[in-house]
């Protein structure tokens, strides 16, 4: 899987993955652990686990030891799953010692036996598949639930676990349509902005034609999905699944054709059905707009700005003192130009880089321009010579680390968004691009997070404010490399996208490859100079 440069169109960096059918012991173990990023993860305790020596079971969500002999466990099955669920795992051919092996799965049932849909006035249509699809495509079905009074009834002596297996057991064995139910998509958090979930719904699809998928009989027509996390991400209709409507239960259902006779189906419900011609198939909508870029250039016209300080001993401890003037370090004014007759041009919607030695000045080159925009004059006053022109409709937002920080408090990270943006599928979607795609760290406080997640998160909250000037301090500082790659390339997409003018520092060689700026600012030396 390569990521490409929006702007060139060259290989960035290329994930070599691996998928295959789940087969082994550490391939359910890592099914588990992935399961509980999961947005529709149901069941608190994931997995079952069963000890060889004494027999005992135990759910958890992690190999536990033995509650009587101490000795691990052995994995028995998922909660959820069912004896048709077949499963795809995704692994990391190529990676670092620190990158997971395991980046994701897929899980694919048989069709649920009936799905109807709720209409917009609360009715309920029954059978919605029998518009788009012959009916008989889905006949038998996968449905256990009706037989387990029968083997109840032949089976008296059987566990109420032993029934509902045995139950699964036949309906399998009944179970002949043309349809496979797309259960799960799962990517690990870390690269679910990297287009994973569309390479694992290809790699299901080509296994479904290969192999008749789930149920291994006839050929597949149609892969369906009930995916309430639609409504948020759009990988699904990027990878070509078509939205029916609401179930009867209020979750998005899609499908998506395998073969050109289901096409031709759907194309005709598509057209004809009076719901699908207002929405055409599409659930979707990106919620982040385009914002108003800037109405002209930011311009810089002989800018010259100085550091000033006054270095008094006298408050100091007196062997502090004594050290000090030891290194002939005397109280004096201490005066250090900066920039000298800096003359600059940002144009809009530009994404412009700054690098150089620490305390070069990159740092005091976004507190101006933050100043400029806000009109603070305590900070422009220090201005030498020389005047600084903000177009009249900036809005900016900036992160300058221990001066200019989002302010979070004590609520959820994705509330605190919602809050900012009064509309949660933005909120989630600039979550996404900043690298935070876990539904548990959406629910997190900001306080809980680490030190990179924090990164993020304030990345995020800029972002949120939909500004058309965005400065960035010391940009993916405390990401580690392919972390700060996936997201620097990811800010420079939207960046682009929207209009946002984008200026910000760094030190990595890697970020700056991955961000492709439009210009690079070297700083140092009281002036400036352009790489390109």
């Amino acid at each position: 899987l390569d990521r490409c440069s929006p702007t060139s169109g060259e290989t960035l960096y290329t994930y070599v993955i691996e998928a295959r059918e789940a087969g082994l012991e550490s391939d359910y173990e890592a099914i588990v652990e992935l399961e509980q990023h999961h947005y529709a993860a149901e069941e608190e305790l994931l997995a079952r686990w069963w000890c060889p020596e004494d027999g005992t079971v135990q759910a958890a969500n992690a190999r536990p030891l033995c509650p009587r002999c101490g000795r691990p466990m052995r994995f028995s099955d998922l909660t959820d799953a069912t004896r048709a669920s077949r499963f795809l795992v995704l692994t990391l051919e190529k990676r670092e010692i620190y990158e997971p092996r395991y980046v994701g799965y897929v899980r694919l049932d048989p069709p649920l036996p009936m799905v109807h849909r709720r209409l917009p006035d609360g009715r309920i249509q029954p059978h919605i598949r029998r518009e788009i699809f012959p009916a008989e495509w889905y006949e038998p079905p996968f449905w256990p639930e009706k037989l387990v009074e029968t083997v109840r009834e032949k089976n008296p002596g059987l566990s109420s676990f032993e029934i509902w297996w045995q139950a699964q057991s036949e309906a399998l064995a009944l179970c002949d349509t043309e349809a496979v139910r797309l259960a799960r998509v799962v990517v690990h958090p870390d690269y679910r902005a990297e287009g994973l979930g569309r390479l694992a719904l290809e790699a299901a699809v080509a296994w479904i034609r290969e192999r008749r998928i789930p149920e291994m009989r006839k050929p597949k027509q149609v892969l369906e999905t009930v995916a309430q996390m639609a409504r948020y991400n759009p990988f699904l209709e990027r990878a070509g699944f078509k939205y029916i409507g609401e179930t009867a239960s209020g979750r998005p259902f899609l499908v998506l054709p395998l073969s050109g006779e289901a096409e031709k189906f759907l194309e005709n419900f598509l057209r004809k059905d009076p719901l699908a011609k207002v929405h055409k198939g599409k659930l979707y909508r990106p919620a982040f707009p385009k914002v108003e870029p800037l109405a002209g250039p930011i311009r810089l016209q002989r800018v010259s700005y100085r550091y000033e300080n006054v270095l008094d001993l006298s408050r100091m401890a007196e062997p502090v003192q004594d050290a000090l003037l030891a290194f002939g370090v005397r109280k004096r004014a201490i005066q250090r130009v900066i920039f000298r007759n800096l003359n600059l041009t940002v144009e809009p919607k530009s994404v412009v880089a700054l690098v150089g030695a620490s305390g070069a000045g990159k740092s005091t080159l976004l507190r101006l321009l933050w100043a400029a925009a806000e009109g603070q004059e305590k900070i422009l006053a220090r201005l030498q010579s020389g005047r600084i022109e903000m177009p009249q409709n900036v809005r900016v937002a900036a992160y300058l680390p221990g001066e200019l920080e989002p302010k979070f408090g004590r609520a959820a990270i994705l509330e605190v968004l919602y809050e900012l943006t009064g509309d949660v599928t933005l909120a989630i979607e600039v979550l996404n691009v900043t690298g935070i795609a876990d539904v548990v760290l959406y629910r997190a406080r900001f306080s809980e997070l680490s030190t990179g997640q924090k990164e993020r998160a304030r990345l995020a909250y800029l972002l949120s404010l939909r500004p058309n000037l965005l400065l960035l301090d010391e940009f993916a500082a405390h990401l580690d490399s392919a972390s700060a790659v996936r997201v620097a390339r990811k800010v420079a997409e939207l960046c682009r996208e929207k209009g946002i003018t984008l200026v910000f520092a760094t030190h990595r060689p890697e970020v700056l490859s991955a961000m492709e700026p439009d210009r690079t600012l070297i700083v140092g030396h009281g002036g400036v100079a352009f790489s390109s």
